[in-house]
Order: structure tokens, then C-alpha cells, then sequence
């Protein structure tokens, strides 16, 4: 059985194919298996759920002639025994997508980790105000390796913000996307910060940075993006068109918003907006089904052709140090 390592900078269906039967199959089918056992306490569950969902309905029903509550206490009732019903599945989901994600890595040459972990660059995130404010944060599926002798990691980040409400408060997503991290083997002179084009509200991003407005000499990437930066001759080597016609196609893949991006300390930071990424999929079908690793493998593909488009358009364009 191959162990090759897959280059997913020109992956192609016999290569997938080829990841998918040494490396992804074998977890995949295991977890099947887990899957029909969890399915069983699920549907046994679920159908105890129903039945008392039934009988409080009935009950409140009878003793308050009342329909609306009936139902609202019947729905109270099925809404908890469903999330009970479903917490087996959610296990072997985990499980399943956790060693799932692990022999990927390991099939690309990267390193993988579920959870517990802080995002690397991320104090810079925060200070480049690439991510909104937040009262509490969770960070997932943190992969990490070098390409062109650069380090790489990229992770999904959900952040929410409490919020004020007539009954109380509630917690509202303020950002869920993707954070991206390439490290150079130079430091940069200046800091440079790319955001989206932000129409009549771009007078607020000015107010409220220090660095100079810098422009694109490029109308239709003037109305795209918004380039700042502390060091102008350094920043044009940067921020040139190839570079930001990769942003673009970044964006269009992940089906993302509000790309941003900053050259700072050595570090190229990208946050894109683009939802959830590198799940296992639903747990009420198959799980040994190829189409499963083939949506995270593309995903994962993405980002890798980015850094790569990047890299090499950086590395070509850069001034010797």
C-alpha cells in the first residue's frame, strides 16, 4: 500500500483516488461502522423523544385547552431529546472527521490538530484589526507545514460578541472564517495592510489607521481593495496585481467576505469570511463514500494553491535584502 506524499497543487482524480483507498477509506469505514451503532441508540432514542414530546402535548392539551401551548411544550420536550438522541452521532462524528483530517495532513505532509489551540500570529491579527473584537472565541482544525521554505498554518475561527437583548443577552457571530498565516524568511520594512473596498465607509478605515492610503494604479483592483502602508516603495513590491488577483480567487473559493490581509514582521496574515470548513459531512448517510474527502481535500487544496501563487509571485518580485 502507497504512503506517498500528495501534492495537492495538481491533484487529480487518480491522485485523490489513490489518497482516498491507502489513507481515508480504511478510518472512514471503521467509522461506518461506529455510525450504524450510534444510529440505533439514535433512532431508539428519538423515538422515545417523539413519544413523550406526544404525551406532554397531549397533557398540556387537556389540562389547559390550550393548542399553541401544547405545541410548545411538546416542541420544548423533542428539541432535548433530540440533542440527547444525538450526542453518539456527534462522537463518531468527531472522531471519525479528527482521524480523518490527521491521515490528510499526514497524506500532504502537513500536521493536523482538532482543537486547544491559540492561531499562530493571531496577537497580530488583533493588532493589524484584522478580526473584530470578541467576547469569546473557538478555534478548529489547525493545519501546519512549510512550502518554498516558508511556514504555513491555516485554522477555522468562530468569534461572537455578547450582545444585548430585551430578555437579557445573546451571544451574536462577529466573525467565522478562515485565518491564514504565511511566514517569510525575510522581515518586512513596513506594514502593509490590504482590505476590501469599502464604498462610502472607506473614510472610516482611513480615520482610523495610521498608515498612508496607497494606490493600486489599477482601476478595477482600486474598486476591489483598500492598501495602507508605513513604507510606500515596499508596499508596491507587495501589493501588485498578481498578488491581489489571488486574494480575489481566494475568495471566490471559500464563497467568503470582507477579505483582509497584512505584511508585517515577516508574516503575510489573511482573514476571509467563508464559513465553516473541513467538516466530515452529514452523519445520516454513508460515511465511507469518496465525495466526503473529496469536498475537504478541495478546500484544503485551495488554500494550499494561494500560498503557492503567492510565493511564487512574492519570491519573483520582492527586493533582495
Amino acid at each position: 500500500m502507497s504512503q506517498e506524499t500528495v501534492n495537492l497543487l495538481d491533484v487529480d482524480e487518480t491522485a485523490l483516488q489513490t489518497l482516498y483507498a491507502d489513507r481515508i477509506e480504511p478510518i472512514l469505514r471503521t467509522g461506518e461502522g461506529e455510525r450504524l451503532d450510534a444510529m440505533k441508540t439514535y433512532t431508539f432514542r428519538r423515538n422515545l423523544g417523539i413519544a413523550a414530546a406526544l404525551a406532554v402535548g397531549v397533557i398540556t392539551l387537556l389540562w389547559s385547552a390550550d393548542a399553541l401551548n401544547a405545541l410548545i411544550f411538546g416542541g420544548v420536550v423533542f428539541a432535548g431529546a433530540h440533542w440527547y438522541a444525538y450526542r453518539p452521532l456527534e462522537a463518531v462524528a468527531k472522531a471519525t472527521k479528527e482521524r480523518s483530517l490527521t491521515a490528510i495532513a499526514d497524506g500532504i505532509g502537513c500536521t493536523y490538530q482538532l482543537g486547544s489551540f491559540e492561531p499562530d500570529g493571531l496577537a497580530l491579527f488583533d493588532e493589524m484589526q484584522l478580526l473584530p473584537s470578541c467576547d469569546r472565541s473557538d478555534y478548529q482544525d489547525h493545519f501546519a507545514g512549510a512550502h518554498r521554505g516558508c511556514d504555513f498554518s491555516f485554522c477555522d475561527g468562530h468569534l461572537e460578541r455578547r450582545v444585548k437583548t430585551k430578555n437579557g443577552s445573546r451571544w451574536q457571530t462577529v466573525f467565522r472564517g478562515q485565518l491564514i498565516r504565511v511566514a517569510f524568511p525575510k522581515t518586512f520594512q513596513g506594514v502593509t495592510v490590504v482590505r476590501r473596498d469599502a464604498g462610502i465607509f472607506n473614510v472610516l478605515q482611513r480615520w482610523t489607521t495610521s498608515l498612508q492610503r496607497v494606490g493600486l494604479g489599477d482601476s478595477r483592483l482600486e474598486k476591489a481593495f483598500e492598501v495602507y502602508s508605513n513604507d510606500q516603495v515596499e508596499a508596491r513590491y507587495l501589493i501588485h496585481p498578481v498578488f491581489m488577483e489571488r486574494l480575489l480567487e481566494l475568495e471566490t473559493q471559500f464563497k467568503g467576505k470582507k477579505l483582509r490581509c497584512a505584511f508585517v514582521a515577516g508574516d503575510l496574515l489573511i482573514a476571509v469570511e467563508g464559513g465553516d470548513k473541513f467538516e466530515i459531512g452529514s452523519m445520516f448517510a454513508r460515511l465511507d463514500d469518496i465525495s466526503r474527502a473529496r469536498v475537504i481535500v478541495a478546500d484544503i487544496a485551495g488554500i494550499m494553491r494561494v500560498i503557492e501563487a503567492v510565493l511564487t509571485a512574492e519570491q519573483s518580485t520582492l527586493p533582495a535584502s
